[in-house]
């Protein structure tokens, strides 16, 4: 998982830090506290990747920590040091620190998401929001029928041509390809082409604001 990657390069960029004086901080024996249960979290996720090969990405830490996950820890050691180090940062006084504060938070957060996904690698089974407020600490939002019924009626009239909405929002989309010269061109100059306001590029297509939808054609 991207995510684990990302979290032991962040931990182990911030323990530098603290450790190294380059940010003061008002309560040391705390902050070396969390430094521990960081680097503690950091082996255990090296740990899981023992079981779960696409949990870690990438690690960037001292080779010794990988090299010790290289013996392989059971799921329920991985759990169980999971949940003591989660109780251990909960006893931790809360720091004045605002970077220290969301620090602590997304560790907390962290150790939760690893403790959910050992349970699912030894079988357990949870509905779709549970499974992401688990490891993503997010739940897709909800909306009723008349949300997307409202949608709908506004394009109703914006679409040309005749035959069901879907048949004409198709129709509409064929008719704007951009081909791979005239998009390297758009790709290479994305300031003075693109609006300001261009919310994402994925999956083959350029999405500007709420407005229109671009297709990338490989022709």
């Amino acid at each position: 998982m991207r995510r684990a990657s990302l979290v032991c390069v962040l931990l182990l960029l911030l323990a530098a830090l603290t450790t190294q004086g380059a940010t003061p901080m008002a309560t040391p024996v705390t902050v070396t506290s969390v430094n521990e249960i960081a680097e503690a979290y950091v082996k255990l996720v090296l740990a899981m990747g023992q079981h779960d090969p696409d949990y870690v990405d990438a690690y960037y830490g001292p080779p010794e920590w990988k090299k010790q996950s290289e013996t392989k820890k059971p799921l329920d050691a991985i759990a169980l040091e999971a949940t003591q180090l989660r109780d251990q940062l909960a006893k931790i006084s809360i720091p004045a620190d605002e970077m220290e504060r969301l620090r602590r938070a997304y560790l907390t957060k962290q150790l939760s998401a690893l403790q959910a996904r050992v349970r699912i690698l030894k079988g357990e089974h949870l509905k779709f929001d549970e499974e992401s407020q688990s490891l993503y600490d997010a739940v897709a939002p909800k909306f009723s029928d008349s949300h997307f019924q409202e949608i709908l009626a506004e394009l109703e009239p914006k679409l040309p041509g005749e035959g069901p909405l879907l048949q004409r929002y198709e129709n509409w989309r064929r008719s704007k390809p951009v081909g791979n010269a005239r998009w390297r061109t758009l790709s290479c100059r994305p300031a003075k082409i693109l609006p300001s306001n261009m919310s994402q590029i994925s999956h083959g297509a350029v999405t500007i604001g709420t407005k229109e939808i671009i297709e990338v054609s490989s022709r």
